[in-house]
């Protein structure tokens, strides 16, 4: 049997976990992950959005969203209100998410900078030119 490591999916997670993991310990004083960055970025952009469209931006499944979205609120950094019809929930950035946000950029361009260096300029130019393929 050829699955496992010769794998596509698995290669792909496997390179999505040791990416994300440069960023999660460059957040972790903040006690921020990188999923959460994301989404707090999104949210400064985007304020007011429904959590449907963050979890569509964000490219999350629905459950994973949700998760993220209430540790998120329970920590202060959102807030999450029922729009007027009631049909879905509006989502803004707090202040002391913005805070965070603020705080953690420092650390994004850090882990951004040792991300590219590990994949070097053909990998970072490789993982484009995939999600420009697969996004089409």
């Amino acid at each position: 049997m050829d699955a496992g490591p010769n794998c596509v999916a698995y290669r792909v997670r496997k390179l999505s976990r040791v990416i994300s993991a440069i960023y999660d310990e460059q957040f972790a004083p903040l006690n921020l992950k990188g999923s959460q960055f994301n989404l707090l970025g999104m949210l400064s952009r985007f304020d007011h959005s429904t959590a449907a469209d963050l979890c569509r931006m964000a490219a999350m499944d629905k459950s994973t969203a949700s998760r993220t979205l209430r540790r998120m609120q329970q920590r202060g950094w959102i807030s999450v209100a029922k729009a007027d019809s009631g049909r879905w929930q509006e989502v803004s950035l707090t202040r002391e998410g913005l805070r965070i946000l603020r705080a953690a950029y420092p650390l994004w361009q850090k882990a951004q900078a040792e991300a590219m260096r590990r994949l070097g300029s053909h990998g970072v130019g490789a993982l484009e030119k995939l999600l420009e393929n697969a996004q089409r």
